[in-house]
């Protein structure tokens, strides 16, 4: 179990290749981690069409720095990505070409992965899941850099280096797993599954940028400046999980990792190199709507929670004023709960799983997540 985590200060990414190649030098350097001739499978996080300024996606200045020093290490270099929705070649040229891997590439020997086949793979020590669809890419790959970005999310309150191979699951069959996984626990009990399938090699983390409040891509802009890196993706996440202010109980992939034994239970207790995180904290980071449960906070019999579950939990609802009727949330529903038979988009709220695809796979941003007043009343007398 590695618990070295690498936190380096970065102002703008016009300065990160210095940054990324210090963060990975002090955990041993891209040498130790490429041989020559290796093919390298770099899995940055483009969830969906999201232009860099949006602070969405890896910001495509940070992947190109890891492309140039992996190439150094002397890594045949490939970058993979299945973001939201359909995996096919016009999907994948349309998110390649906005979030700046096009870009990103130019003046190195990088190509861009098409190859949308993947395999069933087995799993047999999973927890939750014990077969899982993964894209040939990833596992064609010698070595796997993930890029995660910084940024929290209305589902699972924060994503990073651990959700962000969620990535490597084809199209649809992501929403097939949220219908499946319908409770945020199992689903993220799935992705600490999927991530100790995957192991990627390295975890380096877009903290250039990153994104506070209705994240993953609803939320605003936050600069944070920093690069971090680590070869252990739990250690990470529970270090930058520290970063924004939240308590490894509070994220269920961070808190299921701590419960395998994958990394320690207190970031104080990592190794962490460079930068200290305790003057670096951000009290002020804004948490999702989704986050704030008032179910989390007192325990029930699980036959009493399943009636207060519509009366107390975070919903998705619609801004018409902003919603262009573009049918992309209906398409992207895990269990079907959207109607487009209107012309515009009706969440039937029995179905709703509360997955949150629609918030964050809209391209205008007109899914809002929506508290309950009873929910934001309690709360104040329970926190």
């Amino acid at each position: 179990m590695n618990n070295k985590v690498s936190v380096v200060k970065c102002k703008e990414y016009s300065d990160v290749l210095e940054a990324v190649e210090k963060a990975v030098n002090m955990i041993g350097g891209f040498e130790k981690f490429i041989k020559p001739g290796d093919n390298v499978v770099i899995k940055p996080n483009f969830v969906s069409k999201k232009k860099p300024d949006e602070a969405v996606t890896t910001n495509p200045e940070f992947l190109h720095a890891v492309i140039v020093l992996a190439e150094k290490a002397g890594g045949n270099v490939t970058i993979a990505e299945s973001p939201g929705g359909p995996y096919n070649t016009a999907a994948l040229k349309g998110v390649y070409s906005v979030c700046g891997a096009d870009e990103a590439i130019k003046g190195t020997n990088a190509k861009l992965n098409f190859d949308t086949s993947f395999t069933e793979v087995h799993y047999p020590e999973g927890k939750t899941v014990k077969t899982i669809p993964i894209i040939n890419p990833i596992l064609n790959a010698d070595v796997i850099i993930s890029l995660p970005k910084l940024k929290t999310h209305a589902m699972t309150s924060y994503t990073g280096a651990v959700k962000n191979l969620f990535g490597v699951i084809p199209g649809t069959y992501k929403a097939e797993l949220h219908f499946r996984l319908d409770e945020r626990k199992a689903f993220c009990s799935m992705l600490v599954d999927l991530c100790e399938c995957v192991k990627p090699t390295l975890s380096i983390m877009d903290a250039v940028w990153g994104m506070e409040g209705n994240g993953p891509t609803a939320g605003v802009n936050r600069h944070i400046g920093l690069v971090m890196a680590a070869e252990n993706p739990h250690a990470l996440d529970i270090a930058s999980c520290f970063l924004i202010d939240y308590k490894p109980n509070e994220v269920d992939t961070v808190r299921e990792g701590i419960e395998r034994g994958l990394t320690l239970d207190n970031a104080e207790k990592l190794e962490i190199v460079g930068e200290q995180l305790k003057g670096l904290v951000m009290k002020d980071f804004l948490k999702p709507e989704s986050h704030f449960n008032l179910l989390k906070l007192i325990s029930l019999p699980d036959s009493i929670n399943a009636y207060l579950v519509n009366a107390l939990a975070s919903k998705p609802k619609m801004d018409y004023n902003i919603c262009v009727s573009c049918g992309e949330c209906a398409r992207c529903c895990p269990p079907k709960a959207i109607d487009m038979s209107s012309g515009k988009p009706v969440i039937d709220e029995k179905t709703c799983i509360r997955c949150f695809c629609c918030q964050e796979l809209c391209p205008k941003k007109a899914v809002k997540i929506k508290r309950p007043l009873l929910n934001r009343f309690m709360l104040k007398f329970l926190k």
